[in-house]
């Protein structure tokens, strides 16, 4: 799915609590049919606390048990999202499942805001943050630095499933939801009734330079180009054009292209091919435009926190240059063959957030995960075949690391495939199961 010195004085209401797990009484402004509580969680560093806001659906003796949605990003809070996801899930689901939704550490209102930071990026994965916004937000955090990854907000969700009194969770995650709900399906297997995952973050994690991506992204042009009788042009010779002559940024082709991607925005791609083919041919208005209005740039910290995002892959990834090892970054960079990136470059896959963000990230503590390689609980795998934030390689790897495992791939849909009404199906035939 982002503090003033060291205190963590924007992410937690009562910092200097001792460390406790108790789930106040105290109710919030909720959804109409659910319940609205702060579940207090230790943060991990010199006692204090977090408080996290919980949203569970009143049917508390529905058959099935609880349903529990991860939000992606790694910076999205869940709770405002409610209202969505409760409009999308299937009527019979609501039923049959208690919906429970919350606030992960460091996202909504009360989450971590590096002002800076957001305004530049705002909910990107691509684009290189300006100098000095990482180092700041950084240093806003203060202590609580690595604290942030995504075994703590495991964690954090074994403390509510005891609160909310049941055994098992089913868990439905997508984007970096579905690596969150895996990670808690390889920590804690028992406690786990099924797993939905949907536009897969693969349990092992994510090469930072995004290579599977960028060589999956021609094979998603290709396609969409066949689906378009208007697409005559050759869109990945085109991309790879503008990129290898610097008449664009890689990394803004990056972050416009996989928006567009989303099934909540231009899933088929439709008009993008002769965007690229235009400004390879001098007139790029259109390719400017569509950079300028298919952005996260303007996203707020309560909506997809930056410095949330930040710190977690930071936290996540195995990176060995955190920390300004400028050497081992290089060295990396030396390693990576140009022809796997194409239609993009080194200079790209050199400049992606994560990838410079890091390099600016102080060394800290790193994350920590169960030493299993396979996912034990029942699981429904979804992609969609035009996703440009995850390539469908990495859903067919997390098939192959998983006991019991259906994969549904979606042709012509995007990232979030629960807002398809195929893949929404498929979520709503595997639950009711």
């Amino acid at each position: 799915m982002r503090l003033v010195g060291a205190l963590l004085l924007l992410v937690c209401t009562a910092c200097s609590s001792p460390a406790s797990p108790d789930l106040p009484k105290r109710s919030v402004p909720c959804v109409a049919g659910f319940t609205c509580t702060t579940l207090r969680v230790p943060l991990g560093v010199d006692n204090q606390t977090l408080d996290l806001t919980v949203a569970a659906a009143d049917n508390v003796d529905a058959p099935r048990g609880v349903l529990l949605m991860l939000t992606g990003g790694p910076g999205q809070p869940g709770v405002p999202l409610l209202p969505r996801v409760r409009d999308n899930l299937h009527p019979e689901v609501l039923r049959e499942y208690r919906l429970v939704m919350f606030d992960q550490r460091g996202t909504g209102s009360s989450g971590i805001n590096c002002a800076s930071l957001q305004t530049a990026i705002g909910g990107s994965d691509f684009l290189t943050a300006p100098a000095g916004t990482i180092e700041d937000c950084a240093q806003r955090i203060g202590p609580g630095l690595g604290h942030y990854g995504t075994p703590d907000t495991v964690e954090d969700i074994e403390q509510l499933r005891r609160h909310l009194g049941v055994e098992r969770l089913t868990l439905n995650g997508t984007s970096y939801g579905s690596f969150t709900a895996a990670q808690y399906g390889l920590r804690y297997p028992e406690r786990v009734a099924s797993l939905v995952l949907d536009s897969v973050v693969p349990h092992k994690g994510f090469d930072p330079f995004g290579a599977d991506l960028m060589a999956a992204t021609g094979g998603v042009l290709e396609a969409a180009c066949r689906q378009d009788p208007a697409c005559t042009s050759d869109p990945v010779a085109d991309l790879a054009w503008l990129v290898e002559n610097g008449s664009v940024d890689g990394t803004e082709l990056m972050e416009s292209l996989s928006i567009s991607s989303l099934n909540t925005v231009n899933p088929s791609l439709k008009g993008i091919p002769a965007k690229l083919h235009a400004a390879r041919n001098g007139d790029d208005a259109a390719l400017k435009e569509f950079f300028q209005t298919v952005t996260s740039r303007r996203i707020r910290y309560d909506e997809l926190s930056a410095g949330l995002h930040i710190a977690t892959l930071c936290s996540d990834l195995r990176i060995p240059w955190t920390g300004g090892r400028t050497d081992a970054l290089e060295t990396a960079v030396r390693r990576l063959d140009p022809k796997r990136l194409y239609p993009y470059d080194l200079e790209t896959a050199r400049r992606q957030l994560i990838v410079d963000g890091c390099l600016r990230w102080p060394e800290a503590r790193m994350s920590t995960y169960p030493e299993a390689d396979q996912l034990l609980p029942r699981t429904l795998i979804l992609h969609g075949g035009n996703d440009l934030f995850c390539p469908v390689e990495w859903a067919q790897w997390q098939k192959a690391h998983t006991r019991s495992a259906e994969l549904v791939v979606i042709p012509g849909s995007g990232h979030g495939v629960q807002r398809d009404p195929r893949g929404l199906e498929a979520a709503r035939t595997f639950l009711l199961g």
